[in-house]
């Protein structure tokens, strides 16, 4: 910072030398203007190097004066340089005599010497009415003191920003498109502002094309080839150097730099080729970063607006310059007057373009002086100011008309009706101008207040975490002018950065969960101030801050915002310095305060919202899982019923959840034998059926071999579940196996519900539970010992095997169904089909439940002897 005052005294001493120039000027330029009939012009005008005279003005042609006469001396003084015809007309009053000696070449070309005198004529022949000069005084006294406010400006808030310097550069260069003789200043002051005139004419092209090339970004083209601009620097610095020794030199002593003078003449139209592709050249870079994909967003707007209103403003000129000079005119001269007035006044879009663009767009950074809704204020007031300075325009010149002693009453009368319209017309025009900069360009920017209440409300209806860490940061920058803003949200045990705005890269920072700087924002629950040059602040006055403080410079925090949330923390916001470099007012605090609010709870929202598709998405997937292993498990069920001679046999399972732990099969066995499997895992879900998956495998695989000794075959099966199941997983388990020759049916029950035979006798039922044999579960001890039983079966028996899924159905009482009542009700099944009677029995049990949930599987095996 104590660097910076260093650029001062440059800029200090630029400021003087601008300002008293112009001051100078604006009198010289307002009495010609506003008091002509006072001032005296040139009666000709002369080629600065062996004084030619080059255009003659009436009264130089009534003196009998020719183009090409050499003017030797003017008022009985030696005419050695311009100083001295200034002094003169300085000193004179229109209708003043000045004698005029010049040499002239005859017809033989003998060169004589003649005298003349000249009468002195009023500085103004050409505009007769103010609306005339109105044009002038904007272009020539209002938009220089404007340019110079705008480039000083701006140097004062970035002293140490080469594009500051440029752009003072260029609008010290803009202010000087009219000049006035200097010759008659005081000697103290003439000199110096001679070289301050010249250097800012001659380096106009140069400040344009620099100003193209670096402004608001480098052109990339210039980065790979940095030395093709100096093709037309150096030529530009020599016709700088060329214009101030001609100038300065050609004041008293012309004949010094005459040798010079003649060669710029002779290469002058080379010369302005240089000075043209210069001032082209600020377009030419324009336009290639305005299009280039490259470029950045803000760029490319800021670069297109530029663009637009520059081109606007210069084209019209440039085309006059280049129309005078095909006609050996002034461009003022080259058209008509009503050409010229609009052309005149389109300049002073080029300085208000470029105050646009810096201030209100901030192109520069710079210090935002000018806030909210003043940025506004001022934007809708340039359009007024337009808006008026064209009325007043249009309705001087229809006076001017009216005024007219030669026109009649209907040129009169059309003037007025035109000027009317016109008025109407531009009214129209600039309400439509003022709606859109509102909608264009300043969009919400001016007004602090609007856009952060605005956000307030937004964020309340945002559900996702990123666009809402997205829109709050763009919105907040936006707003209050804050280049760089961090999201920090928790994420386990620290708070890290989950979106990042402004940053080179993204900052890699890690607040703990305990840290001083998370226990800070707890602490307060408001926004806490960050002052890192400032040894009283808490930053350093707070234990454990040291490795904290290099985080918080990482993120050039100067505000924090905790998004609170129920003394919960979520996440916080870190805000670096404003563009303005101004300090965080009351009103942002409490505005920002009220973003933090609305932010934390619709990021806990949407927390919540993502925990609730994650776990609907995970529901998904899971019901899909189970659906698959549903449709395995089923396909692991008997799929048909291989006929067995003497029997009618079927089976049924309905599971509690999506699969389950019971198991029933039918195997075929050698001999045509048929093998009667009935089990119940413990458990249920997706691990009781890959158990029950197991057990199938295992019985199968035993069982084909066709052995008679069933007690062995549950042996092994019993082992080979053990070893592939958990020690707290078993399953109850009940196998027979039928033989059709002798009806005979062997079994072995290893802790399942006994099986139920039903066989009618004399017309007396009688109930026989297979329980004689067996042993312990499967799967619960790897070697345990089991028992077979066999039991002759009669025509006209029903085996009922089930699992405790059906015989425990219960109520919404929670009272069981119970073996009893299942019992009558297989007896009241007499009479049905195997497939009815397992229909009905189910439906028994779920009448008796009276639509209380299923708690368990429900599987059910008839056999009927035929």
């Amino acid at each position: 910072m104590k660097n910076r005052y260093v650029y001062y005294i440059p800029l200090i001493a630029l400021f003087v030398i601008a300002v008293t120039y112009q001051t100078r000027f604006t009198i010289e330029a307002v009495r010609e203007d506003f008091y002509p009939n006072e001032q005296v012009r040139e009666p000709f005008l002369m080629e600065n190097v062996d004084l030619f005279i080059t255009t003659l003005r009436p009264e130089g042609e009534e003196a009998g004066l020719l183009v090409g006469d050499r003017v030797l001396t003017v008022g009985g003084r030696a005419l050695t340089g311009s100083a001295v015809m200034d002094r003169l007309a300085a000193d004179a009053r229109p209708g003043d005599q000045l004698s005029v000696t010049v040499a002239r070449a005859d017809a033989a070309g003998k060169t004589e010497e003649k005298q003349f005198t000249v009468r002195w004529a009023p500085s103004q022949t050409r505009r007769q009415s103010i609306s005339e000069t109105l044009p002038y005084t904007v272009a020539f006294i209002v938009m220089p003191v404007f340019c110079l406010l705008l480039g000083f400006w701006v140097a004062a808030m970035r002293p140490r920003d080469p594009l500051a310097w440029l752009l003072l550069g260029l609008m010290l260069s803009f202010a000087q498109l009219r000049s006035v003789g200097m010759g008659h200043w005081p000697w103290w002051m003439r000199d110096v502002m001679v070289v301050y005139h010249m250097v800012c004419v001659s380096a106009w092209p140069l400040w344009m094309l620099l100003f193209g090339i670096y402004f608001p970004e480098r052109l990339r083209y210039d980065r790979r080839w940095p030395w093709v601009k100096w093709i037309l620097i150096i030529p530009i610095l020599f016709i700088l150097a060329c214009n101030i020794i001609l100038e300065v030199g050609g004041m008293e002593n012309l004949a010094v730099v005459a040798p010079l003078g003649r060669v710029v003449i002779r290469y002058r139209g080379v010369l302005f080729t240089i000075i043209l592709l210069g001032i082209s050249s600020f377009f030419f870079c324009l336009g290639l970063k305005a299009f280039d994909p490259q470029t950045t967003p803000d760029s490319r707007r800021r670069l297109r607006l530029m663009l637009a209103g520059t081109a606007t403003s210069l084209t019209p000129l440039l085309i006059l310059i280049m129309i005078g000079k095909m006609r050996g005119t002034s461009a003022t001269q080259s058209v008509p007057a009503w050409i010229t007035f609009p052309v005149l006044i389109l300049l002073s879009l080029f300085p208000f373009t470029l105050a646009y663009v810096i201030v209100v767009q901030r192109a520069l950074d710079v210090r935002v002086v000018i806030r909210q809704g003043v940025q506004y204020a001022l934007a809708r007031s340039g359009v007024l100011a337009l808006q008026i300075a064209l009325t007043t325009v249009i309705i001087l010149g229809a006076l001017s008309l009216m005024t007219n002693p030669a026109a009649n009453r209907p040129q009169k009368i059309i003037p007025i009706a035109l000027g009317f319209t016109l008025v109407l017309l531009i009214r129209r025009i600039a309400e439509r101008l003022r709606a859109w900069t509102d909608k264009r360009f300043f969009r919400e920017a001016y007004n602090a207040e609007v856009i952060l209440s605005d956000l307030s409300d937004k964020v309340r209806s945002m559900v996702e975490t990123e666009p809402l860490l997205e829109t709050v940061a763009r919105r907040i920058s936006e707003s209050l002018h804050v280049p760089r803003v961090a999201m920090l949200l928790h994420d386990g045990g620290s708070y890290r950065p989950a979106h990042a705005l402004g940053y080179d890269a993204p900052p890699v920072v890690s607040f703990p969960e305990k840290s001083a700087t998370v226990h800070q924002l707890r602490r307060v629950n408001e926004p806490v101030l960050v002052y890192s040059d400032d040894t009283d602040s808490w930053v350093y006055k707070t234990p454990g801050m040291d490795g904290e403080r290099e985080m918080l410079e990482t993120l050039e925090t100067q505000l924090l915002l905790p998004l609170t949330v129920k003394e919960k923390l979520p996440g916080f916001i870190s805000l670096g310095p404003k563009q303005s470099e101004e300090p965080y007012s009351s009103t942002d605090l409490r505005l920002l305060q009220s973003v933090a609010t609305q932010t934390g709870l619709a990021l806990e929202n949407s927390q919540l919202t993502a925990a609730i598709a994650s776990e609907v998405a995970q529901r998904e997937t899971l019901n899909r899982e189970v659906e698959i292993a549903r449709e395995v498990q089923e396909r692991l069920f008997p799929q048909e019923f291989p006929p067995v001679a003497g029997l009618d046999y079927c089976g049924a399972c309905r599971p509690a959840l999506g699969v389950g732990g019971d198991y029933y099969d039918f195997l075929l066995l050698p001999n045509d034998n048929l093998g009667i499997a009935i089990g119940d895992v413990s458990g249920k879900g997706i691990s009781a059926a890959l158990l029950m998956a197991s057990l199938q495998a295992s019985l199968r695989g035993q069982a084909m071999q066709g052995t008679n000794d069933l007690a062995a075959l549950m042996s092994n099966v019993n082992r080979l579940v053990y070893d592939a199941s958990a020690e707290n997983r078993y399953a109850t388990f009940f196998y027979a196996q039928y033989e059709p020759t002798t009806r005979t049916l062997t079994y072995v029950n290893a802790g399942h519900n006994p099986p139920m035979l039903f066989r009618e006798r004399e017309g007396s039922p009688q109930l026989i539970r297979l329980d004689e044999a067996g042993g312990c579960v499967v799967g619960l001890l790897r070697d345990f010992p089991y028992r077979q039983a066999a039991i002759t079966l009669e025509p006209g028996d029903l085996l009922v095997a089930f699992t405790d899924g059906i015989s425990e159905a219960m109520n919404p009482q929670e009272e069981e169904w119970g073996e009893e009542q299942m019992i009558e009700a297989i007896r009241a099944c007499k009479g049905l089909s195997i497939t009815d009677m397992i229909k009905q029995l189910v439906k028994d049990a779920d009448a008796f439940a009276a639509g209380a949930k299923q708690h368990d599987d429900m599987t059910l095996v008839v056999v009927k002897v035929i």
